[in-house]
């Protein structure tokens, strides 16, 4: 059996759904899929990054000019 990892998303999204669900093997909050998942910027503590682009799983993704990847410190 294979595990799929989750995407990478910029480690300065946030949502409520990140600290876990009781539902037994719901989607990981990391692939956007949700559809009641409200997500903000802990740069600009706001629905949208310092791009003026929302901020969502689907969208904070490497690529994105204010994107902060995991390995930074």
């Amino acid at each position: 059996m294979s595990t799929v990892s989750p995407p990478v998303v910029c480690r300065l999204l946030r949502t409520k759904t990140a600290f876990g669900s009781l539902e037994p093997g719901a989607p990981d909050w990391r692939s956007g899929e949700s559809t009641t998942a409200a997500y903000w910027c802990l740069c600009t503590m706001e629905s949208a990054g310092p791009d003026d682009g929302f901020a969502h799983a689907q969208r904070c993704r490497e690529g994105r000019r204010c994107f902060v990847g995991p390995d930074v410190a």
